[in-house]
C-alpha cells in the first residue's frame, strides 16, 4: 500500500474519531450530563474510516484520471504549437468538473451513505436480536438512507464543487475528511454512537 494512501487513511481515521467525540460532549451538553467519552463509538469510526478511506482515495483519483480538472490548453490559431520541451498550458474543463461532481454526488454519495449504515448497522446490532443482525440492518439502511441523503445534500455539494476546483486529487479525501468532521458529528447523533 503506498505511504500516500496510509497516510491519508490514518488522517481520516484521526478526524473520524474527532467528529465523534464532538458528538459525544454535544450529547453529553445537549442531555445535560457529564460529559464521559465513550470509547466503543470512537473505534467503530475510526474502523469505518480505515476501511473506507482506501476506496475514496481510488475514486477520486480514478474520477481525476477520466475526467482532469485540468486539461491542456488550446493554442490559439494563429500560434504555433509549443516545442515538447516547454511546459504546457492547461486550462479549467468545466465539463469535466460537472462530471465528476455529478458521478460523486450520485454514485459516490449513495454507496458512501449505503456502506456507512450497513458497517454501523452491523457493529451496533445487538448480538442477541431475535429478528437478526442482516434484518437490523436492512432495518436501518430502510429508516436512514434517504434522510442522510437528503441532510447531505444541503452539505456535500459545496464541499464536491470546491474539492474538485482548488483542492489536488491527493488531498481531497484528506480535505474532505478535514470538512467531514462536521458530518461526523451529525452523523455520529444520526446514529446514535
Amino acid at each position: 500500500m503506498p505511504s500516500a494512501l496510509v497516510s491519508q487513511t490514518l488522517q481520516g481515521a484521526v478526524l473520524s474519531m474527532t467528529s465523534n467525540i464532538l458528538a459525544q460532549a454535544i450529547s453529553s451538553y445537549r442531555d445535560d450530563k457529564p460529559f464521559a467519552l465513550n470509547i466503543s463509538p470512537v473505534l467503530k469510526f475510526a474502523i469505518f474510516s480505515i476501511i473506507s478511506s482506501p476506496p475514496n482515495i481510488v475514486w477520486q483519483s480514478y474520477l481525476e484520471d477520466l475526467f482532469p480538472t485540468n486539461v491542456p490548453a488550446s493554442a490559439p490559431l494563429k500560434e504555433k504549437p509549443a516545442p515538447a520541451s516547454k511546459a504546457s498550458h492547461t486550462q479549467l474543463s468545466k465539463r469535466n468538473v460537472l462530471i465528476k461532481f455529478l458521478l460523486d454526488q450520485t454514485i459516490g454519495a449513495v454507496v458512501n451513505t449505503l456502506l456507512f449504515l450497513v458497517f454501523m448497522g452491523y457493529v451496533n446490532a445487538p448480538q442477541t436480536a431475535k429478528q437478526g443482525t442482516w434484518n437490523i440492518v436492512g432495518q436501518e439502511v430502510k429508516d436512514k438512507l434517504y434522510p442522510m441523503l437528503k441532510d447531505g445534500y444541503k452539505f456535500w455539494p459545496a464541499v464536491s464543487l470546491t474539492s474538485f476546483l482548488w483542492v489536488p486529487v491527493d488531498k481531497r479525501v484528506v480535505f474532505g475528511c478535514a470538512v467531514g468532521v462536521f458530518w461526523g458529528i451529525y452523523l455520529s447523533l444520526a446514529v446514535g454512537a
